[in-house]
């Protein structure tokens, strides 16, 4: 059952009540499972509630006591993203680092493409960053480490300058579906039929490379650059 819209006169309080508990719990998890979906998969749904609810008692603390409900409700909200987000700026440094490399990687490719207007090859990408091709590959290897080589990665700092979060999840996920679904025909046919074995046919990384005959590692660089391409493709960094 909902809980009972809270009284705006306890929002001035620093102690969360039951109520104020079970009024917020579906904001949070709702915010931290979207988040969760779109960082690196080490990063923990329960991490992320965990800090939701910093931002929520910090909300509570800075709070006008006179303030309607419905405002400290979408002021709440507010503190509670920040707090996650917060906490996902603050991760260490290499992480951040690669992020900003995976961001430049999907740019490069967007500009690229439209400069061109086809789809560039690896050389060209790697010219474009100005990188070797051997650093280049080595740079996608890093970042499918990380776990960063994944079509709903979103970096951090564009994630706090998104518009509201979307209103209908199943509406979100089906219009990416059909999006992603057209931009996997515009890539280039080994970097499809590496995404067919691996989502479809369940393929290891090692058994792809078995049938494409290259190690495992170039399979890892080409399963991230095709994440980068789609990224590129679809419109989100």
């Amino acid at each position: 059952m909902t809980a009972a819209p809270l009284q705006a006169e306890g929002y001035a309080h620093r102690n969360l009540d039951r109520a104020a508990y079970e009024h917020f719990l579906p904001l949070v998890r709702r915010c931290a499972m979207r988040l969760a979906r779109r960082v690196p998969k080490h990063i923990t749904v329960a991490d992320l509630v965990g800090y939701g609810w910093v931002g929520l008692m910090e909300a509570h603390r800075r709070a006008d006591g006179a303030m309607p409900a419905d405002e400290f409700d979408a002021y709440a909200s507010c503190r509670i993203r920040g707090a996650m987000l917060d906490y996902l700026r603050n991760l260490d440094p290499a992480t951040r680092e690669l992020r900003r490399s995976s961001r430049k990687v999907t740019q490069m490719i967007r500009a690229l493409t439209t400069r061109l207007g086809r789809a560039p090859d690896e050389g060209e990408i790697a010219h474009g960053l100005e990188m070797e091709l051997e650093d280049y590959y080595r740079l996608l290897q890093r970042i499918s480490s990380a776990g960063m080589a994944r079509l709903e990665l979103l970096d951090i700092d564009e994630l706090e300058g998104d518009p509201a979060e979307p209103v209908d999840d199943a509406i979100s996920k089906k219009e990416l579906s059909a999006a992603t679904a057209e931009a996997i025909e515009l890539l280039p046919p080994k970097l499809q039929q590496i995404l067919a074995l691996y989502y479809q046919e369940e393929c290891t990384l090692r058994e792809i490379g078995v049938v494409l005959g290259v190690t495992e590692s170039r399979v890892s660089q080409l399963h991230s650059e095709a994440m980068h391409r789609l990224r590129a493709l679809i419109g989100r960094q």
